[in-house]
């Protein structure tokens, strides 16, 4: 059979069908009166604003810097502004030269072991790239409002294989 009797036989079989009477049942829609509603107590209004997150009800939070992998000095201030974001300050902030210097926040708490090292377990938040020289810097906090309680914001040089923490605050 060749190309265009296959496209012949295709149209013919599809007219039959459509005249067969082949169509498409519809359904009378009801109609519909309005009545008002009372709220109950688990409707939300546009007017009651948003539950706010773990890491939001902590808020305002302040910890100062302590050296990791390199001499970081500082402190951090996150708080929450008129218009709802999530800020974290550094004040008076230095830490080593890297070329990619990151932000983290961190649900783990900052502890230092036998030997004096700094360290948290996890990973935590990626926040942002940051100046390792700025010493003022102020950079929002993406996600704020989904974040579980936080207690510790670091800076990690991101190089691999190591990653490493440059320095740490421990936040209350």
């Amino acid at each position: 059979m060749s190309r265009m009797q296959t496209i012949r036989w295709i149209g013919a079989v599809g007219l039959a069908l459509a005249m067969c009477g082949c169509v498409v049942a519809t359904v009378p829609v009801p109609s519909v009166t309005s009545r008002t509603i009372a709220p109950t107590p688990s409707t939300s209004t546009a007017s009651e604003p948003p539950a706010l997150s773990e890491f939001e009800q902590q808020l305002p939070l302040t910890g100062s810097f302590v050296s990791q992998a390199s001499a970081t000095t500082g402190t951090a201030r996150i708080e929450r502004r008129a218009d709802g974001s999530v800020w974290v300050t550094l004040e008076d902030f230095r830490t080593g030269d890297a070329s990619d210097l990151r932000l983290y926040l961190k649900t783990d708490p900052l502890v230092q072991d036998a030997a004096g090292h700094w360290g948290s377990a996890e990973d935590g938040y990626e926040i942002a790239s940051i100046d390792p020289s700025a010493p003022i810097q102020e950079i929002e906090v993406p996600g704020a409002w989904t974040m579980p309680a936080i207690r510790t914001l670091t800076v990690r040089n991101y190089v691999a294989p190591d990653f490493p923490a440059f320095g740490s605050a421990a936040l209350g």
